[in-house]
């Protein structure tokens, strides 16, 4: 199924060249709620794990009377290298995976998730035993519903992304946002929204951090994996204005409400933030180093 985003009403080359060096390469992967397999790529869903490797769990958890209890983490994505060339594997991998735990973490991070949001980098050919029973979070009466996703597969489409104010140089930014208001348009360009891998991250909730640097070596941070709670604004959750560009042309029939139309706009069926989105960022000098994660 091929799923393609509207062209913007603004065209950087036509419009407003200053913005474009600001480009950055991003796919939008389009989850659709399926039943993926344990060798390919897909949000939830089984993936392919080493039946020798311990399943990995978080303790970083206390109940009400101090004591300390765990949590299996929960499988989140997979990506491989022949679906997904623009991902920047170690040598030696072409699959990576990510786990984190079903229960949300305070943030700063990524000191707030040290266990519990993980990156495994793999080469697929070396997972001669996969597992075939993984754990099953639901089991765990502390578990987060809203941290559990749907198994989908991916309809990913290759688009460009440009950052929001808090990522254009402060005279840029102004000058843009002039520009949109002068001619009553609303800006569809920037950061844009759903699941996507690369880009940018719309960073208008909690503002942007005082550094984007990596915990261990730091070197600067760079978008990874965008999660959201919905694949584009609509009604209520978004602003009057809000552009349409973000739905998908061939979904345009569905009706909000419906369980297609639903099920379409959240696929994933996870509450991310307070009902938004979040950015994990990997270190640009070496993704194996520990992952940050951002939630708005």
């Amino acid at each position: 199924m091929k799923l393609t985003t509207a062209p913007s009403v603004i065209e950087p080359a036509r419009d407003f060249p200053d913005l474009l060096p600001h480009a950055r390469p991003a796919v939008r992967l389009h989850p659709r709620r399926g039943t993926p397999g344990p060798y390919g790529s897909h949000i939830g869903g089984p993936v392919l794990w080493p039946a020798a490797e311990p399943w990995p769990e978080c303790t970083d958890h206390k109940d009400v009377n101090g004591r300390a209890y765990t949590l299996p983490l929960v499988a989140v994505a997979q990506f491989t290298a022949a679906d997904f060339p623009e991902i920047r594997f170690p040598d030696g991998t072409d699959l990576v995976q990510l786990l984190w735990c079903p229960d949300w973490h305070d943030q700063p991070h990524p000191e707030g998730w040290g266990q519990a949001c993980r990156l495994f980098w793999r080469r697929a050919a070396e997972v001669t035993d996969p597992l075939t029973g993984q754990p099953d979070p639901k089991a765990h009466p502390r578990y987060d519903e809203g941290m559990i996703p749907r198994a989908c597969v991916l309809h990913p489409e290759r688009v460009t992304d440009y950052p929001g104010d808090e990522e254009l140089p402060a005279g840029l930014a102004d000058r843009f946002e002039t520009w949109l208001t002068e001619r009553g348009l609303t800006d569809d360009l920037t950061t844009v929204p759903g699941y996507k891998l690369g880009g940018y991250l719309d960073w208008r909730t909690t503002g942007l951090p005082a550094a984007l640097e990596c915990g261990e070596c730091r070197a600067p941070l760079e978008l990874f994996l965008q999660c959201d709670t919905h694949e584009y604004p609509l009604g209520s959750w978004a602003p009057d204005d809000a552009p349409d560009r973000f739905r998908p042309l061939e979904e345009r029939h569905l009706r909000t409400g419906d369980e297609a139309g639903d099920a379409s706009r959240e696929p994933v069926g996870m509450t991310v933030g307070r009902g938004s989105h979040a950015g994990l960022f990997v270190c640009s000098a070496d993704p194996r180093h520990p992952a940050s994660f951002f939630t708005q």
